[in-house]
């Protein structure tokens, strides 16, 4: 590990909660790649993570940790956010998979020596790597695919998730863009929509890098917390910052999955009617929903 003076290209941050068993091949995978920053967010972890970290940390070119209280995924990213020094930030989850010999590949092809400053870059399955200038009408279908709502083809594998994007550090800092530490679900959502809102240019890039790995710990941390209350949260920060039609397909989708949520927890579906309540108070549209959801946001809607 060593100090840097000059910019590098990319900064990695990677949030840490009790990885220790993932941790290992994580970081043997980003030591292959060269030339970039790597910074740990150690959130209060009691398994050993940190011990890990600090034995291989010293094998990194450009390596950094941050030890911390435990906060969450949400409060460890805006810590990296707020001290990363790479033109462009990349998200890394510690108990998911990265194929250090692409990612390398990727940002040498695509981020050195480039002639304009690109504000997001997007990983997608297929098609040829291009740029977009974002006009009302592209804004508009790339927040509806970062929605969660019917996704389009050019679109493919672009999500509501941090990863598989770089985002132009100083978008990020200049528009003073966070993950909402308040949410235990739908951050990340909000955090792409907002970016993708102040975005002028975004690059598309048919590369796959990263595997995101579903846990048994993150499931039951995402079912663990007051869905009610963190779905009213999540939908007065989401709601001001798109336009009405998708603002209210959200609220009836919002409705639909975090009511499925609550039928998943011991009792939960005793709080499927202030869900309801909850949502109520905004202007909800199922019309673009498959199927299957518009039929239950009615049943919903009938109790």
């Amino acid at each position: 590990m060593c100090e840097f003076k000059e910019q590098l290209l990319l900064s990695i941050i990677v949030p840490v909660y009790n990885n220790a068993k993932t941790l290992p091949a994580l970081m043997q995978q980003l030591r292959l790649v060269t030339a970039v920053e790597v910074i740990f967010i150690d959130d209060g972890s009691t398994d050993g993570s940190l011990d890990v970290i600090r034995h291989q940390l010293k094998l990194f070119e450009y390596g950094r940790l941050i030890v911390a209280t435990h906060g969450g995924a949400a409060a460890a990213r805006n810590q990296g956010i707020a001290v990363a020094k790479g033109m462009y930030i990349a998200f890394v989850d510690a108990d998911d998979e990265v194929d250090g010999v692409v990612l390398s590949n990727v940002i040498k092809t695509h981020l050195i020596n480039q002639q304009i400053q690109i504000d997001l870059v997007l990983f997608v399955r297929n098609g040829e790597a291009h740029d977009m200038s974002l006009n009302e009408a592209n804004r508009f279908q790339l927040m509806q695919v970062l929605l969660k709502l019917p996704v389009l083809t050019i679109y493919e594998g672009v999500g509501p998730e941090p990863f598989n994007k770089f985002y132009r550090t100083q978008l990020i800092r200049d528009a003073n863009l966070t993950f909402n530490e308040s949410l235990h679900m739908g951050e990340d959502m909000l955090f792409n929509v907002t970016a993708c809102q102040v975005a002028t240019d975004v690059r598309f890039v048919p590369a796959v890098y990263y595997q995101y790995l579903p846990t048994a710990q993150s499931t039951t941390r995402r079912l663990s917390f007051d869905i009610v209350a963190n779905s009213q949260c999540f939908l007065e920060a989401l709601l001001p910052r798109v336009p009405i039609a998708l603002s209210a397909a959200k609220v009836a989708d919002t409705v639909v999955m975090d009511s499925r949520r609550l039928c998943r927890q011991p009792g939960g579906w005793l709080n499927v009617p202030q869900l309801i309540r909850v949502t109520k108070r905004y202007q909800s549209d199922a019309r673009s929903l498959p199927w299957r959801k518009r039929l239950l946001f009615w049943v919903l809607n009938k109790l």
